[in-house]
């Protein structure tokens, strides 16, 4: 797959990771800094609110949570490459290429960028970026496993090397894509922003973040010259702030809030559309009991009426899922479509004992909890009582670990293409690897991953999503459509892995 093609190949993608929930009333400090010409009807200033599914608001790309802090992320600092509006993009790369078996890969950026400091990015910036972000105490070293980073070099000002430890023909989009952004060489200290991305962090206070257009910018230069970025608790807290002026955008809103503002003149809602949709699921770690055995997995996907929980806690803002993600993108396998079957059910959880069944819950994404409770009355038809685990949304990811020691809870994955999600999220050290697949699982993965060409690697990615169909632990029952809402006149927001961003915003 040459770079060009990556350029022209389509993706409806999604997003998520960035719905997730936290802090409520947080718009007081940016509103009182806006000058009264520009608060709510300004054409240079926007003001979003946005949750944040941890408690830290640091901006250290080594530990960098969901939701707003991703957001401010991604506006100060720049990535090799990402998924923009349904395709893989290059950003401070100019190409990635290959050798042979694609055990190296050569990386050229863009000769005219340069930090919020004046200095110019270099390829051993680049290098140093990720190395850091492939080194263990980093949140995504999982993505940066197959990466040597140890023998990256830096051969001129604008070209680098990066040496693999196994073939990974997937490196471009399973991995650059994921997370690559870039920072100057030596950083340890980043509470002092020096990225290189079209706006600069002037105010991070915990609560609210206030940026600035970067006016030495080497792409386009950002319509809007300020963005106030307010930690906001839940959608209907983000709904209100926007119908009462305070805030310009809300980013995530729940599908009952949307289905009640359509007729609302003063609301613009902001489809996300196929290419940004959450997979919701109910994951079974298929290591832990009662789902190590195959038995109650199947009865529990034979117990869910998939189109009953779209419909009624979703209110129709999303589709039906079919346990595996990537559906409506490339590489999504053929798979048949599976529906509810409480006689089966019954059956196959009388066999195997259960009666019983903890669901750990929290309301990540509206109407996650709904659908739990929906849920559990169609468990109970199979004859199986759902007891609820619910936990604070704020603290669901607090302690990564913890994930994979859970037998039941509540998840939701970005809607990408099936060798971007297998690769983040199903490889053996992903930390949301909450389904726990093994050993037999990672062979396979490994044999995808290493397979150069793309034909033969398409077909090993589909037979591993129909070995998920068949055997895996995600419930994965629907795919709910991002909604947003934002005064009249906000346009040309961006998405990113289903994060609004306003780099060509204007207001």
């Amino acid at each position: 797959m040459s770079a060009t093609n990556i350029d022209r190949r389509r993706f409806l993608q999604f997003s998520a990771l960035a719905a997730g929930v936290l802090g409520t009333g947080a718009l007081t400090g940016c509103a009182s800094r806006a000058s009264s010409t520009t608060a709510g009807t300004g054409t240079d200033r926007l003001r979003i609110g946005i949750a944040d599914a941890t408690k830290s608001t640091a901006l250290d790309p080594r530990a960098i949570g969901y939701g707003a802090s991703l957001m401010v992320l991604h506006h100060v600092y720049d990535s090799l490459m990402f998924i923009d509006g349904g395709k893989y993009a290059y950003g401070l790369a100019e190409s990635v290429t290959p050798n042979a078996d694609a055990t190296k890969w050569t990386i050229k950026i863009r000769p005219d960028a340069k930090f919020h400091s004046g200095r110019p990015v270099t390829a051993a910036d680049v290098a140093f970026s990720l190395q850091t972000i492939g080194a263990p105490k980093s949140t995504r070293s999982s993505v940066y496993a197959d990466v040597d980073g140890a023998n990256i070099k830096a051969l001129d000002k604008t070209t680098l090397e990066v040496p693999l430890k196994r073939p990974r023909g997937d490196f471009r989009e399973a991995i650059l894509v994921i997370f690559s952004v870039v920072f100057p060489e030596g950083t340890t200290d980043f509470t002092k922003v020096d990225g290189s991305g079209p706006y600069t962090l002037d105010t991070n206070d915990g609560k609210n973040v206030v940026l600035l257009a970067n006016k030495g910018y080497w792409g386009a230069k950002p319509p809007l010259t300020r963005l106030d970025i307010a930690r906001m608790a839940d959608a209907p807290a983000r709904l209100n702030a926007l119908k009462a002026g305070e805030i310009d955008y809300a980013v995530g809103i729940s599908a009952t809030g949307a289905q009640a503002e359509r007729a609302n003149q003063g609301i613009e809602l902001k489809r996300g559309g196929a290419a940004n949709s959450n997979g919701l699921s109910f994951s079974m770690n298929v290591n832990l009991k009662p789902f190590d055995d195959p038995r109650v997995r199947r009865a529990v996907r034979l117990a869910v009426d998939r189109k009953a929980l779209v419909d009624n806690s979703l209110l129709g803002l999303a589709t039906p899922g079919n346990d595996v993600i990537g559906l409506g993108l490339p590489g999504y396998a053929d798979l048949p479509e599976r529906t509810q079957d409480l006689d089966g059910a019954r059956e196959l959880f009388q066999q195997a004992g259960v009666s019983e069944l903890t669901l750990r819950i929290a309301e990540l994404v509206p109407g996650l909890v709904g659908a739990a409770q929906l849920f559990g009355q169609q468990l109970g038809q199979a004859g199986v009582k759902l007891n609820l685990e619910q936990v604070p949304a704020d603290t669901y990811y607090a302690d990564l670990s913890s994930l994979a020691k859970t037998p039941f809870q509540g998840f939701y994955y970005l809607n990408r293409p099936a060798a971007v999600h297998l690769a983040a999220v199903t490889n053996a050290k992903a930390p949301f690897n909450v389904t726990g697949q093994g050993a037999d699982h990672q062979k396979r993965l490994t044999e995808a991953q290493s397979t150069v060409d793309d034909t033969a690697r398409a077909a090993r990615f589909a037979d591993i999503q129909r070995r998920f169909h068949d055997e895996g632990g995600d419930v994965l029952w629907g795919f709910q459509e991002q909604v947003d809402a934002a005064r009249p006149g906000v346009r040309d927001v961006q998405v990113r892995d289903s994060l609004p961003l306003f780099m060509k915003a204007s207001a």
